[in-house]
């Protein structure tokens, strides 16, 4: 048989890196971090324990990866979302309050996953990691690319939105604040009915707040 060429031992390295961290995910998600062992999630992904720690110097590093590529799936969610949802009349003002609801909802699809990213910040801090999972906008503001900066620019453009604020300032404000809240939601929760109620009550007040900063009166 003849041997692998170079960009094929990357692609099946990349293949299996991207198997361990979608299969640490699911496992940090069940079993909680310090619970879980690397010889399983490796069992999982289909590979040896040393080859998870050829991708992966540290267990650290495997939750830092798996947490951003939450961020990453949650963010892409939004996104294809947004897309089914906006439509071509729609004002810049409109598609911020779609775009807005539409993160909220990741508090009733995403919970028990924004549990674990609380929990990979605390490990990540325990185990001197610099670099920490960071709630941040996928894309800058000037670069108008994520649905929520196209649609400022859009509202800025067509008047329905404020030109008279710092709104890159608040976009990145808006998705600190909402990503905060819906993290502190889920821990918090109690994951029953009622408690469904009162964070989709406490939710909807957040976007209104939101949209009022945004909207040209």
């Amino acid at each position: 048989m003849a041997d692998c060429s170079p960009a094929q031992k990357r692609s099946r390295r990349e293949t299996n890196r991207e198997r361990v961290t979608a299969q640490a995910l699911e496992c940090f998600v069940e079993q909680g971090i310090e619970a879980a062992k690397i010889s399983e999630i490796a069992q999982r992904a289909g590979v040896t324990e040393r080859s998870v720690y050829r991708y992966f110097a540290t267990k650290a590093d495997l939750v830092l990866e798996t947490a951003l590529l939450f961020w990453s799936e949650a963010m892409g969610q939004v996104d294809a979302q947004a897309q089914r949802e906006l439509t071509r009349g729609m004002c810049g003002a409109e598609r911020i309050s779609k775009i807005l609801r539409g993160y909220a909802q990741l508090y009733f699809t995403r919970r028990q996953m924004l549990v674990f990213v609380h929990e990979a910040e605390a490990y990540l801090n325990r185990c001197g990691k610099a670099l920490l999972v960071e709630n941040k906008p996928p894309a800058a503001f000037e670069d108008c690319i994520g649905p929520l900066s196209a649609a400022i620019h859009k509202g800025m453009e067509d008047g329905s939105v404020r030109t008279d604020i710092d709104v890159a300032s608040l976009y990145y404000n808006t998705y600190d604040a909402m990503l905060g809240l819906i993290q502190k939601l889920a821990i918090g929760g109690r994951n029953d009915a009622s408690d469904d109620e009162s964070a989709r009550v406490r939710l909807e007040q957040f976007c209104e707040m939101m949209e009022s900063f945004y909207r040209k009166q």
